[in-house]
C-alpha cells in the first residue's frame, strides 16, 4: 500500500479547528483515520522527523572486518575482499564504502611498458655481449636500488644493492632525494673500488641502471678517474608496487630486507650467472622469431 500524501498547512490548521470544537475524526477534512491521528499525536512536531531511509548494507561488524582485510593485504581485488568478509553486499558496495572512507583502487600494470626505443636498447645490448660466457659474466657486479614501501602508509624507502657471482655488497638506505654527489659518496662509502676486485677479480665490471644520477657528469668523471668499466643497462620504464600490507612500520621493514640480504646463500647466486647467456639469446629470439 502506498504512503499517504502528508498534510498541508491547510488541512492541519482545519483539523485542529474542528478536533477543538469535538467533532468526530470521521468529520475532519475528508482524510484517513490513521493520518488525522498521527496528526493529533504531535501537531508541532508533525512532519519534522526524517525518514532513516534504506538500512546500511555494511554493518559497524562488517565494516572492521573489511577494513582489517585492507589492512592485512592492500593488493587484494575487491571480490577477494567480499570472500573473506563473508557479505551478501555486492563487489560495488565495497568499492563505494571503500571510497567514502577516502581510499581509492588502482589497477597495477603487470610488465613495465616497452617503448620502441628500449626495445632497440635491449636489442643493442644484447648484440655486444652475444659471445659472453659465464666466465665473463662472473666478472660483473650487478647493483640496483628498489623503492619498498610497508604497505599500510607511513612512507617509503629507497634501497641499493650489489651482487655478483661471489656474493654480495652491504645494503644501502638511500636518504631523500638521491642526487649524483650523493650516489658517489655512497659508492666511496661501501669501497666500491675494493669490494668489486674482491668478488669479481682484476678485470671487472660494475652494471647499472640508467637512473640520471647514474649518468651524470660527476658519476662518469668517478667512474673515468678510478678506471671502473661501467655497463649501462637498457633504458625500461620502471614501476614499483606495493606487495600487501605485509609491515606495520618502517622499522620492521628494514629489518625484514636486511635480514633477509644477509642470509642470501652463495649456492643462489651461483645460479642466477649461468642463465644471463641464455637470457641474451632469448632477447635475439624474442626479436626476429
Amino acid at each position: 500500500m502506498a504512503k499517504a500524501k502528508r498534510l498541508c498547512v491547510f488541512e492541519s490548521g482545519r483539523i485542529v479547528e474542528l478536533h477543538m470544537q469535538g467533532l468526530s475524526q470521521r468529520a475532519l477534512v475528508g482524510r484517513s483515520r490513521t493520518v488525522i491521528l498521527n496528526f493529533l499525536k504531535d501537531p508541532e512536531g508533525y512532519g519534522t522527523e526524517k525518514s532513516s531511509g534504506k538500512p546500511q548494507k555494511i554493518s559497524p561488524a562488517l565494516s572492521w572486518r573489511i577494513r582489517r582485510a585492507v589492512r592485512e593485504d592492500t593488493g587484494r581485488s575487491l571480490s577477494q575482499i567480499k570472500a573473506l568478509t563473508d557479505t551478501d553486499c555486492s563487489p560495488i558496495t565495497i568499492r563505494r564504502y571503500l571510497q567514502n572512507k577516502g581510499l581509492k583502487n588502482e589497477k597495477c600494470l603487470q610488465r613495465p611498458n616497452l617503448l620502441p626505443c628500449h626495445k632497440l636498447g635491449l636489442l643493442d645490448f644484447a648484440r655486444e655481449r652475444q659471445t659472453w660466457d659465464i666466465e665473463r659474466w662472473k666478472k660483473v657486479l650487478f647493483s640496483d636500488e628498489k623503492n619498498n614501501q610497508p604497505g599500510c602508509g607511513g612512507g617509503s624507502i629507497m634501497i641499493w644493492d650489489a651482487l655478483s657471482f661471489n656474493g654480495t655488497m652491504a645494503l644501502q638506505v638511500v636518504q631523500g632525494r638521491q642526487t649524483a654527489t650523493g650516489y658517489v659518496e655512497m659508492l666511496q662509502r661501501v669501497t666500491l673500488l675494493t669490494e668489486g676486485p674482491r668478488l669479481c677479480g682484476n678485470d671487472w665490471a660494475f652494471k647499472q641502471d640508467n637512473a640520471a644520477v647514474h649518468n651524470a657528469r660527476l658519476t662518469n668523471d668517478f667512474f673515468q678517474e678510478n678506471s671502473v668499466t661501467v655497463l649501462d643497462r637498457p633504458g625500461l620504464a620502471r614501476e614499483v608496487y606495493k606487495n600487501g600490507c605485509q609491515f606495520q612500520t618502517m622499522d620492521a621493514l628494514l629489518e625484514a630486507i636486511f635480514t633477509t640480504w644477509s642470509n642470501v646463500p652463495t649456492s643462489l647466486l651461483e645460479t642466477l650467472t649461468p642463465r644471463l647467456p641464455n637470457k641474451i639469446m632469448q632477447v635475439y629470439i624474442f626479436f626476429f622469431s
